[in-house]
């Protein structure tokens, strides 16, 4: 039978919220992505908290926070298990953003929705796996028969499309892909893997965007225009990004731009970040993820295009007011102004009208960068304050820090003397078990010198000992030898016998001496009180403040487009080449959505436009009926197949039966039935006995298996020297065929051919049956 396929949209649906989809495929759960919005608003979260545990494998298909930033809190919260399932890029660059978002807002606030260990955990070797684009991963468990594949999507290092097939249903989830190649990822890849799957999932959201530059060199260039005019007047260059997403972009063509203009070696280009090393360490790692031209480039000049020369990478505030008093250019998170360094040094710069903030993402809706670009586009808004809040952490100090060192002190008391108390419980645990063997093995001494002495005695009643030794001398006859336990008490000397074997400690690496661990302990402990003394006196020990800032903004305010994204003409092309079954539109308003279906239901043949709802559940279960056979070794042997796409297409005649002692259908061949004609009559005397013998066979309509554009059949006939004008969807051949397309009630397609019976109607009618497999 077909798979049972349900979806349902927990975020991210008729609007532009984070996504987070629910892909279910019989029992088995499928998360696609779990982002969370620039305000970090884990209320888009709630619908997780029903189906988090019931999670068997969660596919990420970007690694910034859009995708991923929701899932620490789920691991965390929702006690989501399953397994996740991303490229290697995902993995080294989604830890840097969660990372750089944790650190950023614990700086400004008490940040406790989730911690590092949560981060820690979603990406662990354990949980996380690592899969390269184009690798074919066929899940085990409840998930047999299911096979997950990621595709370049563009975009982001490691960005994906993912296939998900079971059986002949076959799943596409593409959002936020990129159809042009850039300097440091290629675009878009649309293999035959993805084209013409059962069901498409992907966003309408940019599909009324244009591009304002038809060429990447173009946008450069007015990038560059705009950075060096600023420098030249004697300002800074603020440009606000993302952790470890689009920044790379970036930062490879002003290190390309500043190398081959010596000139701008005068001005610092600085890369400011937490974790700004570990980004361009990993980005140096992953060139097999990127575009050709920096796997060539590498190849060429054996130099990795992310060993920055004209670029220096630091990692605080501190460390940037150490540079040498020149203008700058810093790229530094977040690109929306709400967190990070960013934040800081528009609260320094924004009053200085030289200085040029330069945001090259698009914007959050209601987000502070947001409010700066309406401001300052609006005739009336420049000059004016903007009131926001900023939260900091400044050290303790006076009472408070006296207060919280007492606290301190006692907290340090408290674990020693705990343990203390678990090292006594232990001493007192061994040597109570010591001396229960002890006594043990005591009594069962003296049992059984008793029984040996009754034994004795009643040997020698009978007779049965030999009492002609008892005179010789004892060779042990001598004051040593013969001294009770008492006296060897007295003399400092220890019996023999019984033997008290003392309680041996087995640990992980084999016995354990007590002494020499209590050594350790004693040596342990003064170490580590050594190290919280250290670390006392390096940390000094900070809270939250929280204050109203009123900024004036005189700075400069600029937008370019460095987003990534496809826009909307390339979306509806995109979407009509790989032509779907059935389509599922998410993210994006209800216009752009409606948009999207208008163009589809025009100029596709579709079985299913869906524009969900958060929380609609959606039943795309295929409406053809799968059934596995065990297939005759007769009937393999005389199959004719035909090759289509994946598969080899055959027709067949044949039964089903099941086997005795099976319950496995199995497929064989119908045998031909046999006919006896036999004209025996009463005039026929010479032939009485003959007969022929004749076999009947069913035959069955053809089938035309497969799909041709007619603007590709026009260039098949003109390649043939056939006369061909193609005008409102009919191609006329020469005035004596017409061919055009229709469709059925079904939705399926019908190609039309009509004309005059002639040598070149059979002719274009065969160069068309070419065009298709014929079963």
């Amino acid at each position: 039978m077909a798979s049972i396929i349900k979806f349902t949209a927990l975020s991210g649906a008729k609007d532009e919220s984070p996504p987070c989809y629910l892909l279910e495929i019989d029992d088995f759960c499928i998360l696609l992505d779990c982002g969370l919005s620039y305000n970090l608003d884990f209320s888009l979260l709630e619908p997780l908290e029903k189906v988090a545990k019931k999670i068997d494998a969660v596919l990420l298909s970007h690694s910034d926070t859009t995708h991923i930033g929701g899932l620490p809190y789920v691991v965390g919260k929702y006690g989501l298990t399953g397994t996740i399932y991303g490229t290697t890029p995902v993995l080294k660059m989604g830890t840097m953003f969660l990372y750089d978002l944790y650190e950023n807002k614990m700086s400004q606030e008490e940040f406790q929705q989730y911690s590092l260990d949560n981060i820690d955990s979603c990406f662990g070797e354990d949980r996380f796996k690592e899969l390269s684009f184009s690798q074919h991963y066929s899940l085990s468990g409840k998930g047999k028969g299911i096979s997950i594949t990621p595709y370049l999507a563009g975009h982001t290092i490691g960005a994906s499309v993912w296939k998900i097939t079971k059986g002949t249903y076959s799943i596409v989830y593409a959002i936020d892909y990129n159809h042009r190649n850039e300097g440091h990822l290629d675009s878009l890849q649309l293999t035959s893997d993805i084209l013409k799957p059962s069901l498409l999932i992907t966003d309408s959201k940019g599909v009324d965007k244009t591009l304002a530059f038809k060429k990447t060199i173009t946008r450069d260039q007015s990038l560059f225009e705009q950075i060096n005019r600023n420098l030249r007047d004697g300002g800074n260059v603020l440009i606000p990004v993302d952790t470890a997403g689009r920044v790379l972009e970036l930062l490879l063509c002003i290190e390309n731009y500043w190398s081959k203009n010596k000139g701008l070696n005068l001005y610092s280009v600085v890369f400011l970040g937490r974790f700004s090393f570990s980004v361009c360490q990993f980005a140096r790692s992953q060139l097999e993820f990127m575009s050709s031209s920096a796997s060539i480039k590498f190849e060429q000049n054996i130099e990795n295009p992310f060993t920055f020369k004209h670029i220096k990478i630091l990692s605080s505030l501190e460390e940037l007011q150490e540079l040498p008093d020149t203008n700058k250019v810093i790229l530094t998170s977040s690109q929306d102004l709400e967190t990070g360094f960013s934040r800081e040094l528009f609260i320094q710069w924004c009053s200085d009208p030289k200085t040029l903030i330069l945001f090259t993402q698009k914007i959050p809706k209601d987000s502070l960068a947001d409010k700066l670009i309406k401001q300052y586009s609006s005739s009336t808004g420049r000059g004016k304050c903007i009131e926001i809040v900023q939260g900091s952490r400044v050290p303790l100090a006076g009472d408070e820090l006296r207060q919280y060192e007492m606290e301190q002190a006692k907290e340090r008391e408290e674990k020693r003397l705990e343990q203390l108390r678990k090292e006594q419980e232990e001493r007192e645990e061994r040597e109570r078990l010591e001396e229960e063997e002890r006594e043990q093995l005591l009594n069962a001494t003296n049992q059984d010198q008793l029984q040996q002495l009754l034994q004795l005695q009643i040997q020698k009643e009978r007779g049965i000992i030999d009492d002609s030794m008892v005179h010789m001398k004892n060779p042990f006859d001598n004051d040593r030898f013969d001294l009770l336990d008492s006296e060897f008490k007295k003399q400092s000397m220890i019996t023999m016998f019984p033997y008290f074997e003392k309680h041996l400690k087995w640990g992980e690496y084999g016995e354990e001496d007590d002494e020499l661990i209590q050594r350790n302990q004693d040596k342990k402990v003064e170490e580590v009180t050594m190290e919280e003394d250290e670390v006392q006196e390096q940390e000094i020990p900070k809270k939250i403040i929280t204050q109203t800032l009123r900024l004036p903004i005189n700075c400069k305010i600029q937008t370019i487009d460095y987003e990534g994204c496809s826009d909307g003409r390339s979306i509806k092309a995109i979407i009509q080449q790989i032509s779907p079954n059935k389509l599922v539109l998410i993210r994006g308003s209800e216009q752009q959505s409606q948009s999207i279906e208008t163009y589809v239901k025009e100029n596709i043949r579709t079985k299913g436009i869906y524009i969900p709802s958060i929380g609609q559940q959606l039943d795309l279960t295929s409406d053809t009926n799968v059934y596995e056979l065990l297939l005759k070794d007769s009937l393999v042997n005389n199959l004719k197949t035909s090759k289509i796409m994946d598969y080899e297409v055959s027709y067949i005649q044949g039964k089903v039966e099941i086997l005795d002692g099976s319950n496995v259908p199995v497929l064989d061949l119908i045998q031909s039935t046999p006919i006896n004609n036999n004209n025996n009559n009463n005039n026929n005397n010479n032939n009485d006995n003959d007969s022929t013998i004749i076999t009947t066979t069913n035959g069955h309509d053809e089938s035309f298996i497969g799909d041709i554009k007619l603007s590709d059949l026009k260039q098949v006939l003109v390649n043939a020297g056939i006369p061909v004008q193609f005008d409102q969807g009919i191609l006329n051949c020469g005035g004596l065929v017409y061919i055009w397309r229709d469709e059925d009630h079904g939705g399926n397609s019908i190609i039309n051919i009509d004309g005059i019976i002639s040598d070149e109607y059979y002719l274009i009618k065969e160069l068309l049956y070419k065009q298709f497999q014929i079963v």
